[in-house]
């Protein structure tokens, strides 16, 4: 078999397992293009010649905004493809076994990179062109314009962005996967799946009382921010964020270590049903991802109150100053869903990738359990449990920052004048909760699938 054909395989069976990793990129390439194509809408024919400059300055904002969201959005690429080359050493040492030279494996993973990278970019530009019409009449409420005639509108410019962006992450991906392989030994290949994580968490006293201390830290951050605002505080506002990461480090940190000691003294809820294996593995999975999710903790932090408070100080510009004052609303309301959609779009994806390969590695765990006896419902409810709480813990603790900081923004908010920001809040979390709570369910069926493969 020929190594395209065998690249063109390979990516058919890993976007049947991994579809949530194509579906991420594609939807990181279509918001790329949205925000880089404020140029090209049709409503653009309809503003005068001082709010087409305005728009104008806005997309340019936009563009800047965009080194920073391909930043992200490459590490993400990194960061999956890392996890799938992970669960696919053991084929690529039977590849070794079989004679295959290691240059012959990576040519087929620079195919495989290419052929994602392709049908990705082609796939998220015609979403982007569909999606970003609504855009343009986003655009057109903003700057209180009709658009008396509307088009299937195309630009070139965000297109040559996005291809020249993700083209750079996609070669970057091409240069770590031949530097991995080359690296490699076959017996490490072979035996990827049996190595354990050389993490320890700490013992239990040590653990609960690094927690009360994360509890602690979090708390004076919070104090620190509230008694001084926003508006004027200075270092108090670089202390209170230092403290709040250092507190949300310390608080995943010492969750693993006591997390499942405590609950085992809850002899009720420990041995129900299939909890002692599920709080196991949750355990287990928190004990080498507690530095991951702690980043998804702050990264959920940001989005939340971006797209919050950003909504909500646009709204009070646009009801207290008019239309005078439409691409500063334009501009904060773009900002704030750029930067808020594209972080759920990282976190959710690291959670559910991170989530699809543990649930690889434990086939022969839910076959074992199938095998004595456990139903499908059991080992189902078991399953959920698990996507649940792993997916709950950093938003519930993100959302409790985004309280503090949405609480302390509300006096820059009624600065600007006043406005509902509990109405902005709500409107905000039902779009979280669309996206978050999608890639949720995306995660556990997808999950599920791979757990009842051949059985």
């Amino acid at each position: 078999m020929s190594g395209l054909k065998l690249a063109v395989r390979n990516v058919r069976k890993s976007y049947k397992d991994y579809g949530v990793y194509f579906l991420t990129i594609i939807a990181g390439v279509a918001m790329f293009y949205i925000f880089n194509s404020l140029d090209s809408g049709s409503v653009m024919m309809d503003l005068n010649e001082n709010q087409a400059m305005a728009l104008l300055g806005v997309n340019k904002i936009m563009s800047y905004l965009s080194l920073f969201i391909s930043a992200i959005l490459g590490f993400l690429i990194l960061y999956a493809n890392a996890f799938l080359i992970r669960r696919r050493k053991k084929e690529l040492g039977i590849y070794l076994i079989l004679g295959m030279g290691k240059g012959k494996i990576s040519r087929i993973l620079i195919w495989e990179t290419t052929l994602v990278g392709l049908v990705s970019l082609v796939v998220g530009v015609v979403l982007g062109i569909v999606l970003s019409q609504g855009l343009a009449l986003l655009t057109a409420k903003l700057f209180r314009v009709s658009v008396t005639g509307f088009a299937l509108a195309f630009s070139p410019s965000a297109v040559w962005k996005s291809a020249l962006y993700f083209g750079i992450a996609f070669l970057l991906v091409m240069v770590f996967n031949t530097a991995n392989i080359s690296r490699q030994k076959l017996i490490d290949l072979i035996y990827a799946d049996k190595k354990m994580s050389g993490f320890r968490a700490p013992r239990f006293n040590v653990s609960v009382a690094l927690f009360i201390i994360s509890l602690a830290i979090l708390g004076s951050a919070y104090s620190i921010i509230i008694k001084n605002g926003m508006l004027h505080s200075g270092k108090p506002l670089m202390i209170s964020a230092l403290l709040g990461t250092a507190g949300t480090f310390l608080f995943f940190y010492s969750f693993s270590g006591f997390f499942l000691k405590l609950v085992r003294r809850m002899e009720g809820v420990y041995f129900q049903g299939l909890n002692l294996f599920t709080l196991g593995q949750l355990n287990s999975r928190m004990n080498t991802a507690h530095v991951s999710m702690s980043f998804v903790c702050l990264m959920l932090f940001i989005a939340i109150s971006a797209i919050s408070v950003g909504s909500a100080v646009a709204e009070s510009i646009r009801s207290n100053y008019g239309a005078q004052e439409s691409s500063t609303v334009a501009g904060i309301t773009y900002i704030s869903l750029y930067i808020g959609i594209v972080f759920i779009l990282a976190c959710a994806s690291v959670l559910a990738i991170a989530q699809l390969s543990e649930a690889s590695d434990n086939r022969a765990r839910y076959e074992l359990l199938s095998k004595l006896g456990a139903s499908g419902k059991l080992l189902a409810g078991s399953l959920f449990k698990q996507v649940s709480l792993y997916f709950a813990l950093p938003l519930v603790l993100s959302v409790i920052h985004s309280v503090v900081a949405i609480i302390v923004a509300s006096e820059l908010v009624l600065r600007v004048g006043e406005v509902n920001i509990l109405a902005s809040c709500l409107a905000s979390g039902l779009l979280i909760i669309a996206l978050y709570g999608g890639y949720f369910l995306l995660t556990y069926f997808s999950s599920k699938r791979i757990l009842t493969q051949d059985r």
